[in-house]
């Protein structure tokens, strides 16, 4: 009874402490707080996969390249870059571009960011990306040459990691050293991360004084803080229900815009039951998307038959539909060898455990998602966990079903890193192991030729592979939504969900 009364009291008093405070907060200029729903599992951008640690991430280092907010490449640390010839890249950086730490960024630094990356005593998951990186010489102080082993076609992204210092030490992770707008200042993990303008940065400083991460894995008490001022800015950190309610609040502004991140469900291939296309494509005609994409995604997501948008050049408009059917989905199960025990009785022709994160809008498709699967026979054990656990039991291969969303999509070479058999996770991206002959060598020769009507030819019969043979339950595109306190100004939301623009904003009084 006791503790009863205490979660009552606790459920009565938070909601109004919150709104005491909120004059107070709404006033602060001097620092910036972006909630988030987890911690980030990495600081280095080295050894980073998930897309908490990549926004974290770009605060603290420059990479030689990076995209715009329409998804354009643009110099960051390099001042010039030129393809001299089909297997070189020639890198001038920019001069009196410094670390957090006081040192000058020279070649040095990037020599030796890309060759720790292939370092198999760093271990780092971006490895497989340089898998063509031959060598690099350095030409001068602020010079060098990337020399690679065959000619690439989506080199520019490989260029887009952050550079981190020569002495860099083994404590990095715990005090992270970088050329970018922001350093870092502390972390205390489930509560905050604090970072403070870097005020030697080679572009323009924040006009504000911290930028705090706040780690808040329950989405109501985001929701309080940011509508009561204890929080400024949430970005796709909330279910889409409750955007109606968040648009009426008038210290609130709200900005949308279609990503380039892509959601959908993973099969572990290795798996004696998901190993049979048939039964992956049941799973697919079983899934209706439409009651999901309505009611609990309220139309903030646009359905994809692929990982490319629809606009993209190398989109392949033809392929093979996965439509509700459920009679179909039991005809192929059958055909699969798995009868059903007791026809439309209780017992399942088989049971499947899907891996989500902790995140509840996640957690809540996918207890739909195994409501659909029922109707066919098929038990759906929903199994969800922190982020950090979550994560590594995917890239281990440790999973049958999980959900998960690719952020940033742009080059179509990232069909490679996904599906080719020679980046099997965890050194790669291939985590569900598909292996496909055919498809490995259409994607070798996409990527060796710059031609782009030859890849477009080449990724949309990938594409067309993919869709029959089904590693992937293609799911959705979604849209960006970040919503903050009025006195922010200036923010743009980018494509790929990067956070970038708040260094770049001003501060001002709440209207």
């Amino acid at each position: 009874m006791k503790s009863t009364f205490k979660v009552l009291l606790f459920v009565i008093i938070i909601p109004f402490i919150l709104l005491g405070c909120s004059k107070k907060e709404y006033s602060r200029t001097d620092h910036i707080i972006v909630a988030l729903d987890s911690n980030p599992t990495q600081l280095d951008p080295r050894l980073s996969q998930d897309s908490v640690s990549n926004q974290i991430q770009r605060f603290l280092f420059s990479p030689l390249l990076s995209f715009d907010k329409d998804g354009k490449i643009i110099l960051v640390l390099a001042e010039k870059w030129e393809q001299t010839d089909q297997l070189s890249h020639t890198i001038k950086i920019k001069e009196n571009v410094y670390f957090h730490n006081g040192k000058e960024l020279t070649s040095e630094d990037i020599k030796y960011t890309f060759q720790s990356l292939k370092d198999p005593l760093l271990g780092s998951p971006k490895s497989s990306m340089l898998k063509d990186l031959k060598e690099i010489q350095l030409n001068s102080r602020y010079k060098l040459t990337f020399i690679l082993k065959r000619p690439s076609a989506s080199f520019s992204e490989c260029l887009m990691i952050g550079i981190v210092p020569k002495s860099t030490s083994k404590g990095f992770q715990q005090k992270p050293i970088g050329t970018g707008p922001f350093k870092f200042s502390q972390y205390k993990n489930d509560e905050t991360l604090e970072l403070i303008p870097f005020k030697r940065y080679f572009g323009k400083s924040a006009n504000f004084k911290k930028l705090i991460f706040k780690i808040i894995p329950e989405e109501t008490i985001r929701i309080l803080e940011l509508e009561s001022g204890g929080v400024d800015f949430i970005q796709n950190g909330f279910s889409p229900d409750l955007l109606p309610r968040l648009e009426k609040n008038p210290n609130l502004k709200i900005l949308k815009r279609l990503g380039t991140n892509f959601s959908y469900i993973g099969f572990n291939l290795e798996d004696p039951i998901l190993s049979n296309k048939l039964v992956r494509k049941a799973i697919a005609h079983a899934i209706n998307k439409k009651p999901i994409v309505k009611y609990i995604l309220k139309d903030l997501v646009v359905p994809s038959n692929t990982l490319l948008q629809h606009n993209h050049w190398a989109h392949n408009p033809n392929l093979e539909k996965y439509k509700h059917n459920i009679q179909y989905a039991n005809e192929l199960l059958d055909q699969a060898g798995y009868i059903d025990p007791d026809g439309k009785g209780p017992l399942p022709r088989f049971s499947l455990t899907f891996k989500t994160s902790q995140n509840e809008l996640r957690r809540r498709i996918a207890t739909v998602l195994a409501d659909q699967l029922s109707s066919v026979g098929i038990k759906i054990k929903v199994r969800s966990y922190e982020w950090g656990t979550f994560f590594g039991d995917i890239r281990k291969g440790n999973f049958q079903l999980y959900s998960l969303t690719w952020v940033g999509i742009s080059d179509p070479d990232i069909y490679r890193f996904i599906f080719h058999s020679n980046f099997f996770s965890p050194k790669g991206l291939n985590r569900g192991k598909y292996k496909n002959p055919l498809v490995d060598k259409l994607l070798e020769n996409a990527s060796l030729n710059q031609n782009k009507d030859y890849r477009k030819e080449k990724y949309q019969l990938v594409q067309k592979i993919l869709a029959s043979d089904l590693p992937y339950i293609n799911l959705w595109h979604g849209v960006n939504v970040a919503i903050f306190n009025k006195k922010i100004k200036g923010y743009k939301v980018y494509q790929n969900e990067d956070l970038i623009s708040l260094s770049k904003i001003t501060v001002g009084k709440n209207p």
